[in-house]
């Protein structure tokens, strides 16, 4: 390599290192196809270009190509130990027992197992669990074996509104139904693969830049994943004869309290696409026919 002094290994294992850089023994004398790579204008040129295409295509469309076709062959044993390792995690971390009356459950057990009857789900699979969490507010999430975990900050929000609850848990069945947990798992574990196998070892500055951009990646798949979860709620609550913009009135109600203002680098590090974008959305959604 140009600039570089030859690397010379003798054959007892010692090392020769010339001090003059230039230097080439003559049977290797020749320019190398790397250097006159390395020369060529043109080539230096077209890699400017053509390495940031091939570094999309690699971690925006090859790794989650490979992560949505890998989780397919997971078997059910490992889906479900990674589900209850996750909730046991969760629960202990984050989760409180629940102080939402049991009338108020009954209710909405009745309305969860009416959704599984109408989407013809495995009532053993899927499970509503109720919490209290100081963490995660009003909120619900679920994990890759089909526990579906529902705030009590969340059913007080929703308590007047039964079918914007039944959208909020249509979306989180979504989830499970795409196995976007497995998913998000498997790509982020493609995605530091990659970047190892593309930049090596790396440290200091370079190892945090590369940090931050394997972290923007990875709230760009979850949005995508959001998008796709919402899309099965919509379409499921239009198909059995609800609305889709009691999806729209969960949200609403959901983003109630939080800070409406946003910069317009926040939607990068989001893990959810923009709240006023999903509504809107909601609002203007027409099942296809």
């Amino acid at each position: 390599m140009a600039g570089q002094a030859q690397d010379i290994t003798l054959p007892d294992g010692s090392r020769f290192l010339p001090d003059d850089v230039s230097f080439r023994l003559t049977s290797l004398s020749g320019v190398g196809l790397l250097e006159r790579c390395e020369r060529h204008k043109g080539l230096v040129l077209s890699a400017i270009f053509l390495c940031p295409l091939l570094l999309y295509l690699v971690f925006f469309v090859v790794v989650p190509s490979m992560a949505a076709s890998a989780v397919t062959l997971l078997p059910n044993s490992v889906v479900e130990a990674t589900g209850r390792q996750s909730m046991l995690l969760i629960e202990k971390m984050a989760l409180e027992p629940t102080e939402v009356d049991p009338t108020q459950q009954d209710k909405i057990n009745a309305l969860w197992q009416d959704s599984l009857n109408q989407l013809k789900l495995d009532k053993e699979k899927y499970r509503l669990g109720f919490y209290r969490s100081d963490f995660f507010g009003a909120n619900a999430f679920a994990l890759p074996h089909g526990q579906i975990v529902v705030t009590d900050e969340l059913v007080a929000k929703l308590a007047k509104h039964p079918e914007a609850l039944r959208a909020v848990l249509l979306h989180e069945i979504g989830h499970v139904e795409h196995q976007h947990s497995m998913r998000i798992a498997a790509q982020s574990v493609a995605s530091t693969i990659a970047l190892a196998v593309v930049f090596g070892d790396l440290q200091g500055v370079a190892e945090l830049t590369l940090g931050v951009g394997s972290v923007i990646m990875q709230q760009q798949f979850s949005q995508d994943m959001e998008s796709q979860a919402d899309d099965y709620a919509l379409h499921n609550l239009e198909a059995h004869g609800y609305k889709a913009a009691d999806f729209a009135t969960a949200l609403k109600l959901m983003s109630s309290d939080r800070s409406t203002e946003q910069d317009a680098w926040s939607k990068y590090l989001s893990t959810h696409p923009q709240v006023g974008e999903r509504i809107e959305r909601a609002l203007n959604y027409q099942r296809a026919k």
